[in-house]
């Protein structure tokens, strides 16, 4: 960067950190091609260097008013973008370890025979409402109390509790009719 490019930047951020958010624009438009290709070699994804860049510009535009040196920006910047693409890998890696982990269990459970009895309520409970169908999983599968499945639905307890008793008797209605 040459010096009078060095010049420029420090006056952007001087007026950048008085509140001038067309400063801010200007500082920013200098330093995306940049940040955006070290984001890149941080992720290895396009998409993901311009998620993590767009990620880091927010993190810019709230602290600096904070940066004390003017001519630290492009290294505080790179650093701004380095944290950020870290907590990005972080995110994918976890998120890839959860599918993997999902995809093997329901390899798994695939894989075990299903007992005729289960079999029944499967088939029971696919012929039930949507609504009967997803406050039973929520309930039994996922095992959320019914403070917490009232919270989800907006709705009081007692309505749950209600809910559920008729959804239960119409599973057992259909379950008996199949046998």
């Amino acid at each position: 960067m040459s010096p009078g490019q060095s010049v420029q930047n420090e006056l952007l951020v001087l007026r950048c950190r008085e509140g001038d958010a067309a400063a801010l624009d200007e500082l920013l438009h200098r330093w995306q091609e940049p940040l955006w290709r070290h984001a890149m070699r941080l992720t290895g994804a396009d998409d993901a260097a311009w998620d993590v860049l767009q990620e880091s510009f927010v993190a810019i535009a709230r602290q600096i008013g904070k940066l004390e040196n003017e001519s630290a920006f492009g290294a505080w910047a790179y650093r701004i973008v380095g944290h950020k693409a870290r907590d990005w890998l972080r995110r994918h890696v976890r998120r890839r370890e959860r599918e993997s982990r999902y995809a093997e269990q329901t390899r798994l459970d695939e894989a075990n025979e299903v007992p005729p009895a289960a079999g029944n309520v499967r088939e029971a409970l696919g012929k039930l409402a949507e609504a009967d169908r997803t406050l039973l999983a929520l309930r039994f599968q996922d095992g959320f109390s019914m403070d917490e499945l009232a919270q989800m639905l907006g709705v009081p307890a007692g309505t749950v509790k209600s809910r559920l008793h008729f959804a239960k008797q119409r599973l057992r209605a259909l379950m008996e009719k199949e046998t």
